[in-house]
């Protein structure tokens, strides 16, 4: 990785360059006038075109910055501490060695290699285990691509599906050449080297859940997303807001702790160590970029073994028939059992399979509608139970719903220009199941272009908040739609259509 280091060091003088993508000093007397609490500096990314600095992104799809989904249910009451920073807990440092993705879209795997190598660590028990995987295997093997990039959803999928080799058996050189590179590079002996982890959660998902984020963190880092803007670039150390600059496109990183005091997270970059706090960043918790927003953490097995429920994965829905899915890598399987248990943890359900691989079909018509967890457990030949997954949970919807959505903005007047953050109360209603997600569609009547954003967590009541600052000024249909999509149906309930005016 030595060649890759080198070929983003920092060590120029700026006068140097005519063309910089961001006035760092002007940047600078702005950040210190308004006391945003960080600085700037001038790096070599700033002296790139744009083209060349969003291959230092890569994340396929860029979260919306406009729009932020979030709700007051979601906040726990559990006490949790005040701060927590994996590179040191307890004294140690259980966080891997910052690396760089240099010139490929490749951040996704950067991020996902980041997070599993310290929860590797954290599981282990050894902060100095010095695991090193490979983010060139993850992301050639997993179907990402150094222009496109790739999607978090996808990598952790591979990593629990077909794993991933240490660096040694697919060195990294995508970043080197901005091409990419085949599968096929890869070692022979891949599969036999290869770590999978046992499963994955999803503590937020397309919404503000910031006491999720904070409580899964205190079992190691999780991935994430942002949208990266053009002063997030020459970020040097504080703790970063957007202040400036146009929208580069989307990244993913690996958040590795938290600070209320400060109000933000402690994210690892995947730019070197020549870039921010030595490639770490604090972001605050109320940053426009949606850092937080949506998140994946890992689950390690044990060094014997796991078992692992393969489908269906949390927030699935079924009408009808399905088919659960689950695994054991203990090599002393004899057998697996599947359980499915209600909300009141009684088992309502099992099937017994031989093998260290289960499928069973599962006709969710026995079962009423609402929300259902199952669990899969490895035994001996004996009998003995070896161990168990952990749960997922699924809905059943086999009769359709009645659905309802509605929504008012009770500190605005809809009728009066709006400007700046407007938020919205959005209230919806369903008969067994929760919807399983939620759009904001905004039209511009002049145009006729009509956005859609989505949250894919619903509750009862959540709000959502319209930077109407990030559109143009004019006037705008808009409205809400709840869905709900199972296996079979797919329904929908529509708010009533308002037309509102923006002047900012």
């Amino acid at each position: 990785m030595k060649f890759l280091i080198l070929s983003m060091a920092f060590f120029f003088s700026p006068q140097l360059f005519a063309h910089n993508l961001v006035d760092v000093e002007a940047l600078n007397q702005s950040l210190q006038k308004s006391k945003a609490g960080w600085v700037a500096k001038h790096n070599s990314m700033n002296q790139m075109s744009r083209k060349e600095a969003r291959h230092f992104l890569g994340l396929a799809n860029t979260p919306a910055e406009d729009v932020e989904f979030s709700s007051n249910q979601m906040e726990s009451l559990e006490t949790l501490p005040q701060s927590i920073d994996w590179r040191n807990k307890g004294g140690k440092n259980w966080v891997s060695p910052i690396l760089n993705q240099a010139s490929c879209g490749s951040c996704v795997a950067f991020a996902a290699i980041a997070t599993l190598e310290t929860q590797i660590n954290i599981s282990s028990g050894f902060s100095n285990l010095n695991v090193r995987l490979s983010p060139q295997s993850l992301f050639s093997c997993g179907g990402g691509s150094c222009e496109i990039g790739w999607l978090p959803s996808a990598a952790v999928s591979h990593l629990m599906k077909v794993g991933v080799p240490d660096e040694a058996c697919m060195p990294y050189t995508a970043g080197a050449t901005g091409e990419d590179v085949a599968c096929e590079a890869r070692c022979q002996n891949s599969e036999k080297r290869s770590l999978k982890i046992a499963n994955y959660i999803t503590p937020s998902r397309s919404f503000f859940n910031r006491n999720a984020v904070k409580k899964a963190l205190l079992k190691g880092p999780l991935i994430t997303t942002l949208t990266v803007y053009e002063d997030f670039l020459v970020y040097s150390g504080g703790v970063y807001k957007h202040k400036s600059g146009n929208r580069m496109g989307g990244h993913a990183v690996s958040i590795v702790g938290y600070d209320d005091a400060s109000q933000s997270y402690l994210i690892r970059n995947s730019w070197g160590t020549e870039w921010g706090e030595k490639g770490f960043a604090r972001i605050a918790y109320s940053d426009s970029s949606g850092i937080g927003n949506s998140t994946w953490g890992l689950d390690v097995p044990a060094q014997t073994g796991a078992v692992s429920v393969l489908n269906p994965r949390d927030y699935a829905y079924f009408t009808g028939n399905t088919e659960l899915k689950v695994s054991s890598s203990y090599s002393n399987t004899d057998s697996l059992v599947i359980s499915v248990f209600d909300s009141q943890n009684k088992a309502l359900w099992s099937a017994t399979c031989l093998g260290r691989n289960c499928s069973s079909p599962l006709d969710t018509r026995q079962l009423a509608d609402g929300r259902y967890e199952v669990q899969a457990t490895a035994l001996s030949s004996r009998g003995d139970q070896i161990d168990s997954s952990a749960r997922q949970f699924f809905y059943v919807a086999n009769q359709a719903p009645r659905l309802s959505v509605s929504f008012s903005s009770p500190d605005e007047d809809l009728k009066s220009p709006l400007k700046g953050r407007v938020e919205f109360e959005i209230k919806s209603a369903s008969s067994s199941v929760p919807m399983s997600s939620m759009e904001f569609h905004f039209k511009n009547t002049m145009t006729g272009v009509e956005v859609v954003r989505t949250a894919e967590v619903v509750l009862e009541k959540i709000n959502m908040g319209w930077r109407t600052n990030l559109v143009a000024n004019g006037t705008y249909e808009i409205w809400f739609v709840g869905k709900l999509a199972t296996n079979q149906l797919n329904l929908s309930a529509e708010s009533e259509h308002l037309l509102v005016t923006t002047k900012n």
